[in-house]
């Protein structure tokens, strides 16, 4: 009983965190002229492997990654365009604010165990 408390736990931490997450990376995505790449963030299934819980968030589209860290440009590639680094700069807002979020679940599943 006990571990499937701790695993439906963790596994509805680590969704929200996933989904704050991508709340952050949607914004900072450029809209682009059709808007398809801010469209395609997902967030997949949380699995868990071994004591480790893991979820992705991607994007499908063949230039996110040339977006997110820049790329050569013009007839002979010696220019540069500049990445943007949405996912980058949303993950590690992420991180420092995870022992909030962690706090804040850690005391909402207290308070429903003690029938608060």
């Amino acid at each position: 009983m006990e571990n499937g408390i701790i695993e439906k736990f963790m596994h509805d931490f680590i969704l929200e965190v996933a989904f704050r997450a991508e709340r952050k990376i949607k914004p900072r995505t450029p809209l682009g002229e059709t808007g398809e790449l801010r469209r395609s963030w997902m967030v997949g299934k949380v699995e868990r492997h071994g004591n480790d819980f893991v979820v992705e968030i991607y994007n499908n589209t063949e230039y996110a990654i040339f977006v997110e860290y820049g790329h050569r440009t013009g007839k002979d590639l010696t220019g540069w365009v500049d990445g943007r680094f949405m996912m980058t700069i949303s993950m590690k807002e992420i991180e420092r604010e995870l022992q909030t979020y962690y706090d804040k679940h850690v005391t909402r599943l207290l308070d429903d165990l003690m029938g608060g």
